[in-house]
């Protein structure tokens, strides 16, 4: 009984001795699992820092070999007297629906306000849209080229632009009828097609859109009215909310 019972007694503790070592190498095993999904991650967050830096580098260097585009005002197109009290500063993406709906319903206002010399707007072309013709960077670089040119020509092209809006997600206008839009606007065709066919302005754009999310921004058209977003967060200001914020401001 006594060499029964030691010997039970040793093949528990063997036993034991087995499942010890067993945790012990599923726990090291599980470790090596997490450090080596750990080192992934980090090394997937490396890669998609490095690709924004690379980006935004780029973006600096396209911005400042080409430089801003000449006449602007707080950094976007001035349409207005500069010393009109109400500052209606509008983001938007010329390739944005919404944006178009928005131009469609408070356009003529805008304008009666400007002509009126109760507001000034202050346009912020931005590319959140860009798909693989990045139209909307494109459309965005045409507008600073425009300006560039002649900020006067500016209104008549933005509001061909949305005239003629292509559909979202789709290859866009060709440079061509970018080039086509701004000389009917008012410029000359050798004036503007160099520019708008080197997309010169791209990385001015690229940093401008930067600069939108950077505000904390998240969609266009944004509505700015004498430094304060109308309209409730993710929604677009209806027609009532842009004119009570000009009406308040121009007194």
């Amino acid at each position: 009984m006594t060499n029964a019972r030691t010997a039970k007694t040793t093949r528990e503790k063997a036993a034991e001795l087995r499942a010890q070592a067993e945790r012990q190498e599923s726990r090291r095993r599980s470790m090596l699992i997490t450090a080596a999904v750990a080192a992934v991650i980090l090394i997937v967050v490396a890669a998609v820092v490095l690709v924004r830096v690379a980006s935004n580098d780029q973006k600096a260097k396209e911005a400042a070999l080409n430089g801003p585009p000449a006449n602007l005002v707080s950094g976007g197109f001035l349409v207005g007297n500069p010393s009109a009290k109400a500052t209606i500063e509008l983001y938007e993406d010329f390739q944005c629906p919404v944006c178009k709906a928005f131009e469609a319903a408070n356009g003529a206002a805008i304008k009666a306000w400007v002509a009126a010399g109760t507001a000034k707007v202050i346009y912020h072309p931005v590319a959140i849209l860009d798909a693989d013709t990045k139209y909307s960077t494109r459309s965005a670089s045409a507008a600073a080229a425009v300006v560039n040119a002649d900020p006067k020509a500016f209104l008549a092209f933005h509001d061909l632009l949305y005239t003629n809006q292509p559909a979202e997600g789709g290859s866009g206008l060709p440079d061509s009828q970018l080039i086509d839009y701004a000389v009917q606007a008012g410029l000359a065709k050798a004036t503007i097609e160099p520019a708008i066919t080197a997309q010169k302005f791209a990385g001015w754009v690229g940093l401008q859109t930067d600069d939108f999310s950077k505000k904390g921004f998240t969609g266009t058209p944004t509505v700015v009215v004498n430094g304060k977003q109308i309209g409730k967060p993710q929604s677009t200001p209806t027609p009532e909310e842009v004119k009570a914020a000009v009406e308040a401001a121009a007194k």
